[in-house]
């Protein structure tokens, strides 16, 4: 079924960046949170990852419900789940810890914060891509 494809690509492109992120983008800003990076940094990094995740995103929000819309089930309810988990930690441990970065006003605990939530946000995309991966191929 499309949405079903549609709902794997969406996971497999969120999940791959996140991997990403976790393995080169996050630790670059760590370091250069440590080394005095000044505001215009961090304000580029979320003028520019913003557009790219949110859409993806909200996207990904919209075809999960849709799913479990259309087949309820303990896969689909559990994957719709970790999509708003996702939602939430970026919501209420991510987002605010940019823009403490923005405002000059974060600490190293405001990055480990940040890089923990980082790392559930990469869990669940990627225990979701396989739950997706499951349900969709053959």
């Amino acid at each position: 079924m499309l949405v079903n494809v549609l709902d794997l690509l969406l996971v497999a492109a969120l999940g791959g960046l996140s991997w990403t992120c976790s393995v080169v983008h996050y630790p670059l800003l760590s370091d250069l949170h440590r080394e005095g990076g000044d505001a215009s940094h961090f304000q580029r990094h979320i003028n520019r990852i913003f557009p790219l995740v949110g859409t993806l995103m909200a996207a990904e929000l919209t075809i999960a419900a849709w799913v479990c819309w259309i087949d309820v089930s303990t896969r689909t309810m559990a994957s719709l789940g970790l999509v708003l988990l996702i939602w939430a930690v970026t919501g209420l441990f991510a987002a605010p810890v940019h823009q403490l970065l923005v405002e000059q006003k974060a600490t190293r605990r405001h990055i480990s914060q940040l890089l923990r939530a980082h790392h559930v946000r990469t869990g669940c995309w990627t225990i979701r891509c396989a739950t997706v991966a499951w349900g969709t191929l053959p």
